[in-house]
């Protein structure tokens, strides 16, 4: 099951968007327009380069958001890998067994056409996004 996760994108959590955007733009990068996640308490903007792999540049909107607390300790970083699976659940089961900690149940992400997303833990190696596919 894991061998059948599908690399999607890094996530990187960011105090600001736009700043952080300049950088990748100059360097060749296309974004979207930024999009407003309620449930996750983020903004969020995709930005792609042909041959790179897709990145999701993350900002809290509110002092809840989880990642407040990422950009609060640790500055502008990469905190995050996206697999896309064609079973989220049977992923997230697979996932427990192998010593990763479900972080929520499945919520669906604005980013994503409303599909389905939740986030693992394990402390061998750190945090991944579960991303259901079409």
């Amino acid at each position: 099951m894991l061998s059948e996760l599908v690399f999607h994108h890094i996530g990187i959590a960011t105090f600001s968007i736009a700043n952080t955007a300049k950088y990748y733009t100059e360097a060749g990068y296309k974004t979207t327009d930024i999009i407003s996640d309620h449930l996750q308490k983020v903004n969020i903007c995709l930005i792609s380069k042909a041959g790179f792999p897709l990145i999701e540049l993350i900002e809290p909107t509110s002092n809840q958001s989880p990642v407040k607390n990422i950009v609060n300790k640790l500055g502008v970083t990469p905190y995050h890998l996206c697999y896309e699976t064609d079973d989220i659940y049977e992923a997230i089961r697979h996932l427990k067994i192998n010593k990763f900690i479900l972080i929520f149940k499945p919520i669906p992400a604005a980013a994503f056409e409303n599909r389905l997303i939740c986030f693992l833990y394990n402390k061998e190696v750190g945090f991944i996004e579960l991303l259901q596919a079409n």
